[in-house]
């Protein structure tokens, strides 16, 4: 279990940098989808390459099941799609809304893997792990809760009808819940695990690359192209994609899948997204003070500590 736990939360850790590369990719003002675009092609070469290396270990043997076969590979390809339809409600909703409060309403999406676990594959889920996940989700809007008054007065965003970003917010949380469970639904099924961490992480990524790309020819079919690039920023996209792409491609092969397959044999699946979200929302600590310079307060302290006493309750 201490195993599984720890996968999942270095797991966590590494979503900080895809933090830091956004929120880069936005101070300098540059192409979100241009981005993502160099950020998939990125990881679907690492998962050819990886083909490349080993063809035989790429693919299971005969011996799965066909229905198998069509969950696997609609599930990873289902969650790369859906993980980008995330993305731009996500952003729709923080362009309108108090970002804080968006982002705990798009992250309580990890209580749809952990319901999919109990209710669709029976794992068990006991008042010691129903009070774990209740903790989990506490702590996402603990530290996400911050003063929308400047001054004495409310910020725009935390001014802003309710209608004009509740719906794109809830919406989110919808399809991050749904792509969660497409890419934990493989530990789940007979034979799923066999196919392996190479294959499953390179068919989220392609997933991920054509909804960009189908999303970038409707907004030229529809006369709205993507503004043209800036003075360097194809270079400046190309090395954070590189890097970015190729630790986040190697951590999901080598850390969320054999991480929630572990869980999954251990009787804890349902909790393995609900730890990797805690551990990212603790691992955002260090990088906001050192790094962003921001103060943390005690609701997000607060928040931390709860993070931590979810993820023992629910998976030790």
């Amino acid at each position: 279990m201490l195993t599984a736990i720890l996968l999942l939360v270095l797991t966590g850790l590494t979503w900080v940098a895809v933090g830091a590369a956004v929120g880069h990719v936005e101070r300098r003002g540059f192409s979100q989808v241009r981005f993502q675009i160099l950020l998939c092609l990125v990881c679907v070469a690492a998962g050819l390459f990886g083909w490349m290396l080993a063809p035989t270990a790429f693919l299971p043997g005969h011996a799965v099941p066909k229905s198998t076969w069509a969950l696997v590979v609609s599930g990873t390809l289902l969650c790369g799609v859906f993980n980008y339809i995330m993305v731009l409600m996500m952003g729709s909703a923080m362009r309108r809304g108090p970002n804080a409060i968006v982002w705990a309403i798009v992250q309580s999406g990890l209580v749809y893997p952990f319901l999919m676990g109990w209710l669709v594959f029976g794992v068990p889920a006991g008042p010691r792990r129903l009070c774990g996940m209740a903790s989990i989700v506490a702590s996402v809007f603990l530290y996400a809760t911050r003063s929308g008054a400047k001054g004495g007065r409310p910020s725009p965003a935390a001014a802003a009808p309710l209608r004009q970003w509740v719906p794109a917010a809830l919406a989110g949380m919808l399809f991050c819940g749904i792509n969660q469970c497409c890419a934990n639904l493989p530990s789940y099924l007979e034979g799923g695990s066999d196919f392996s961490s190479t294959f499953r992480t390179f068919a989220i990524y392609f997933g991920l690359l054509a909804a960009a790309l189908v999303h970038v020819a409707i907004r030229r079919a529809r006369g709205r192209p993507l503004e043209a690039a800036k003075p360097g920023e194809w270079g400046n996209l190309a090395i954070w994609a590189v890097g970015l792409g190729t630790a986040s491609f190697l951590s999901t092969k080598y850390l969320t899948f054999p991480g929630l397959d572990r869980l999954e044999r251990l009787g804890a699946g349902s909790m393995g997204y609900p730890v990797m979200v805690s551990a990212c929302i603790i691992g955002f600590f260090p990088y906001g003070i050192f790094v962003l310079r921001e103060r943390i307060d005690v609701r997000q302290a607060a928040g931390a500590v709860l993070g931590i006493a979810g993820i023992l309750l629910g998976c030790l």
